[in-house]
């Protein structure tokens, strides 16, 4: 960010930078999976996880508003190593992410234009290659995240609002490929209800907003009214979406990698212009999406090196681009092991590889949320006398009631995407395994990362992080 953009993004923009930042078009098919129930669950999940969000997100933004945003919060609350530990979970997640998020643009390359016979040894290097494009690109290109929020967002609503456009006039032509009843709308453990971990995923990523700092205009006016805005805008566009793919696919037919090819395929017709268009556009997202979030993580990942909490090559930045080339490396690296693991554990199945991968890297992403929502109530306790310009309504009670709420619907997700099938008494170890054991390695390799990072750090003249 330069000095020429201070101030500039007002209500409009943080909107648009929402809308573009939360939306991640893999998780639709995911969504839709759902069924028709999924509509209930969308109802229940806007009334009471969306609406404290939004409040508890307005509050720190407002009361805090650094270039750290979530970190920054955390800092505040719990100290040093506690922050560090959930930009440690941020930043790692984006390299299993990275994997997740080109298994399914290859995927995309294999259903719509090699018929889905995309073989293992072909997808896999094609996997690597793209990692590897994104991280040179990340560290070549800083200013790139905000022409790929721009390119992104139209992308996305474009998709968005044709899916849906074309779900209907396909229903209207042809019959709704899906029966909408009280029993079909009712959630129950044999509707995919493991899936209601995606929704939450879907709405959360609001605060992202806040690490804009300086560039924000009028944060304590603008801020609310953005993301109440952006909020009610992602919830449209992924209940529009699911509803558009429902009206044209069974809920059976639903794959997880292809679903938006296979919902404009019928309507506009198999191999067409408009449904390689789709497909082209959706690629260009996912390319976009994975360009903007690595580029935060690591960044953030950089600055808690360069403070000791983290090892001193992760604090490099490039000398000419002043990219944390260092992190971007690391992150790279992270995602070309992690792919090789789960495409091997999946034997070359892109839906199931996708799912997979994308259950880890937001585990890991949404237990830092944990420390988040805990620290909105700290902070309300320890530090009640910082004016706070929006404050969320009612009282402690209500900030109380709030905060547990977030706690509970995020420990939900966190379940429910290491165990979809629970509900129903059953565990996939195929599934749940790699992910449990996954997240003690990387947690376990964590806290020994950061506490010798500290040490080195200490032992070379640096200030002793609080013990947290």
């Amino acid at each position: 960010m330069t000095d020429d953009i201070q101030g500039k993004m007002g209500t409009g923009k943080i909107t648009f930078f929402c809308i573009c930042a939360v939306i991640v078009l893999g998780t639709l098919t995911a969504s839709a999976s759902l069924g028709p129930s999924g509509l209930v669950l969308w109802a229940i999940a806007v009334i009471f996880f969306v609406i404290p969000n939004m409040m508890i997100t307005s509050e720190l933004g407002t009361t805090y508003p650094a270039e750290g945003g979530i970190y920054d919060w955390i800092r505040r609350a719990f100290g040093k190593r506690m922050s560090t530990r959930a930009v440690y979970l941020y930043w790692i997640s984006n390299g299993i992410w990275m994997g997740a998020n080109y298994i399914l643009l290859t995927g995309l390359i294999s259903s719509g234009f090699m018929g889905g016979k995309m073989p293992l040894w072909l997808q896999l290097p094609l996997v690597i290659a793209l990692i590897w494009l994104t991280v040179a690109f990340i560290c070549y290109k800083v200013s790139v995240g905000v022409w790929a929020t721009v390119g992104g967002a139209t992308c996305k609503i474009l998709i968005m609002s044709t899916v849906g456009i074309g779900g209907f006039w396909y229903a209207s032509k042809y019959g709704v490929a899906n029966e909408f009843t009280l029993e079909t709308l009712t959630p129950s453990a044999d509707s995919g209800i493991g899936f209601f971990s995606a929704i939450i995923y879907n709405v959360t990523g609001f605060e992202l907003v806040a690490c804009m700092g300086k560039v924000l205009k009028d944060p304590a006016k603008t801020m609310p009214k953005a993301i109440l805005f952006s909020s009610l805008s992602v919830v449209a566009l992924y209940v529009f979406g699911s509803l558009g793919i429902l009206m044209a696919i069974p809920v059976g037919q639903i794959n997880l990698v292809s679903g938006i090819a296979d919902a404009v395929s019928p309507i506009f017709g198999q191999g067409s212009f408009i449904v390689m268009l789709i497909l082209v556009l959706f690629m260009l997202t996912i390319l976009g999406d994975q360009i903007t979030w690595s580029m935060a993580p690591s960044r953030a990942a950089a600055e808690a090196a360069r403070g000791g909490s983290l090892p001193a090559f992760i604090g490099k930045w490039h000398p000419r681009y002043q990219s944390p080339y260092g992190a971007n490396i690391v992150l790279g690296c992270i995602g070309t092991v992690v792919s090789i693991i789960y495409s091997f554990f999946a034997a070359g199945n892109a839906a199931d590889t996708f799912w997979s991968l994308f259950s880890f890297s937001s585990t890991c992403i949404i237990s830092s949320y944990l420390l988040y929502y805990s620290a909105f109530m700290k902070l309300r306790l320890a530090d009640p006398d910082t004016t706070r310009p929006y404050k969320v309504p009612g009282g402690r009670l209500m900030a109380w009631g709030c905060t547990l709420i977030c706690l509970l619907f995020i420990s939900i997700c966190i379940t429910l995407f290491i165990f979809p099938q629970i509900l129903s008494g059953k565990v996939n170890l195929n599934h749940s395994g790699p992910i449990v054991v996954g997240m003690i390695l990387i947690l376990i390799i964590g806290e020994i990362i950061i506490r010798r990072s500290e040490k080195s750090y200490l032992l070379a003249g640096g200030d002793k992080p609080p013990a947290s």
